[in-house]
């Protein structure tokens, strides 16, 4: 009876020693660096078959490095420049007895543009003559009127450097400097864009736009530009160099995150949070999450993402 006793305790004891050692081998192994979790699929990746294939079209581009610029939208005019500009007015009251010049002509420095008959010369003619290089911008007198010494005569002007004023509102002030580029169009240009530099801005914030001025020159050689457009003017704020880029349509959605979606090659992609930077004319800076030569999905990211999504909700 006792023989047969300890028969059965060494039977049990077998058997729970049989059963720990199974369940040893189910049991994660433990390392100086923690618990290794089980062996699972990347739930980050997404393999299209060649049936996904047949309905989906993606695009895929390397993202590059290159430069990427911010810039500020403001309304504006053209101007003649006041520094190249000159008004003509007579030096003597008299009678304006010639005009030598009209709208539009082409004047010389010291050219004879008219002439003022007055008392105090004793009959001889007072010469009014061009003081700067331009053309007649405006006309304001009529041969026989009498001229004072304040009457304007002719605005003399230099049509190949011209001014653009732009309005620049309250809250961007802090972001325009003197230097920056810009550039501008106007209506009678449809599609073509001119470019300048700011070279003043000031004091002012006017009262009723909230804006203050700034100044743009702008080269204007071939006089297709002239004062009293209007101006839709584009300030570049921030320029940087050598930044890694990509098109903001990459970009996708998930939660809080922005992902985008890299091609691994034979039709597998691997989504990946990235940290977006500046943001200009349908570009985007990346700060993290990619490098520069990695194939990106520029259009079709959604669909990869549905598919990701369907993945996940499969496995639970």
């Amino acid at each position: 009876m006792e023989k047969h006793k300890r028969a059965l305790i060494c039977g049990a004891a077998l058997a729970i020693l049989s059963f720990a050692a199974c369940g040893k081998n189910e049991t994660p192994t433990v390392t100086s660096e923690g618990i290794t979790p089980a062996a699972r699929p990347d739930d980050n990746i997404v393999t299209l078959t060649a049936k996904n294939l047949e309905h989906i079209a993606l695009t895929i581009e390397p993202a590059t490095l290159g430069s990427i610029e911010k810039t500020l939208k403001a309304a504006g005019a053209v101007s003649a420049n006041l520094n190249k500009t000159a008004k003509i007015v007579s030096t003597l009251e008299g009678r304006l007895v010639q005009m030598n010049v009209d709208l539009n002509d082409q004047v010389k420095a010291g050219d004879v543009l008219g002439l003022v008959q007055t008392p105090e010369l004793l009959g001889k003619p007072l010469a009014l003559k061009g003081p700067i290089d331009g053309v007649i911008i405006e006309r304001r007198a009529t041969v026989g009127e009498l001229v004072g010494k304040d009457t304007v005569i002719y605005t003399i002007s230099d049509p190949t450097d011209l001014w653009v004023i732009a309005e620049v509102k309250e809250r961007d002030i802090g972001a325009v400097k003197v230097g920056q580029e810009a550039t501008f169009s106007v209506l009678a240009y449809p599609g073509e864009t001119f470019r300048g530099k700011i070279v003043r801005i000031g004091d002012v914030v006017e009262p009723e736009s909230r804006a203050v001025e700034a100044r743009i020159e702008a080269s204007n050689p071939a006089g297709r530009l002239k004062p009293g457009m209007f101006a839709e003017v584009s300030i570049t704020t921030t320029v940087l160099e050598n930044a890694l880029v990509i098109p903001d349509k990459a970009l996708e959605t998930d939660g809080a995150n922005q992902v985008v979606f890299v091609s691994l090659g034979q039709n597998r992609f691997e989504k990946r949070v990235v940290e977006p930077g500046l943001e200009a004319e349908g570009r985007v800076q990346i700060l993290n999450g990619i490098k520069a030569g990695e194939k990106i999905v520029t259009e079709g990211g959604f669909i990869l993402k549905s598919e990701l999504l369907k993945g996940e909700l499969g496995e639970e």
